[in-house]
């Protein structure tokens, strides 16, 4: 059972509710059919996972596979009808739920250069088909896109739909149906996953008018992209570039940190040494003092 007022303590949207023309009783059967789910739809995202290792011809540095928390389901409801004003989720039911929200199962695969994104793009369209009258178990449901700042180079040869954004998130989502059920697949750089989880975490959704939150995550974007552009460019260069670029920098000297440590534990222990001596004759000194007077 969902319960309302606990609900609206821990994510502060009573007032999207408000706004929503959505009825609590609903969002209760919407929750408890998906918790009643929830074990076949965790395994569908192991097996959705297990599918992409085994048959990706393409290289990735790291992917994970999630299934949506409940009450966050249903928190993205409320905020999806009450604050954005989806159309799309209006008339939600018990009945439709899993047809329009389409991250139930959502997969994030992550690569080291923006280039790397094709080696993706290829491996999602060789093993999920173009319909579902092509394969009505793994296909692709809707037409994938790209998520770019405004000024970004244009990477994606008109294969990918780019939807420009001033608001600093990269990403390419890819919706498919696997087995019975929908899953987004998002594909970052490293750099992007660490930007979309800083901003997730201060930001998005409820801070987005925060004038300071909006500069800084703006800031950090655009620092993480330049990372982006200078992984890119190294990349590009190949190990000739690299080489051939080494030439220019033959004068650089760089400090051995090592040797000036060692040299400076070298340089305590002398000076605890020289301190221990100079201790023990004062005091050899006094000692011989304090006879003397005592005999006097």
């Amino acid at each position: 059972m969902l319960e309302k007022d606990a609900f609206f303590r821990k994510f502060k949207v009573e007032k999207e509710f408000e706004d929503s023309d959505l009825e609590w009783s609903v969002l209760e059967d919407i929750c408890d059919d998906y918790i009643s789910r929830r074990s076949e739809i965790e395994a569908c995202a192991k097996n959705l996972e297990n599918y992409i290792r085994k048959n990706f011809n393409a290289s990735f540095h790291f992917i994970r596979c999630r299934t949506k928390d409940p009450e966050h389901l249903i928190e993205k409801i409320i905020r999806k009808r009450g604050k954005e004003q989806n159309k799309k989720y209006e008339g939600i039911t018990i009945a439709n739920y899993r047809e329009i929200i389409r991250d139930l199962i959502g997969v994030r695969i992550l690569v080291l250069a923006k280039e790397e994104w094709l080696g993706i793009y290829n491996g999602i369209t060789e093993c999920f088909a173009s319909s579902e009258k092509e394969d009505p178990v793994h296909y692709i449901a809707e037409t994938p896109v790209a998520y770019t700042r405004y000024g970004d180079r244009n990477i994606f040869q008109d294969k990918i739909y780019v939807e420009h954004t001033n608001k600093g998130y990269r990403s390419q989502h890819y919706i498919v149906k696997f087995q019975d059920y929908y899953c987004e697949i998002q594909v970052r750089t490293l750099a992007e996953e660490v930007y979309g989880e800083f901003d997730h975490k201060v930001k998005y959704p409820y801070r987005e008018d925060n004038k300071f939150l909006v500069r800084y995550t703006t800031t950090l974007s655009q620092l993480l992209g330049s990372v982006d552009e200078l992984i890119s460019t190294c990349f590009q260069m190949d190990a000739d570039g690299w080489d051939n670029c080494s030439q220019y920098y033959e004068g650089d000297k760089y400090i051995d940190w090592k040797n000036i440590s060692q040299k400076t534990q070298a340089q305590i222990r002398e000076k605890e040494y020289i301190e221990n001596d100079t201790l023990d004759k004062i005091d050899i000194g006094t000692y011989s003092n304090n006879i003397i007077l005592r005999k006097g």
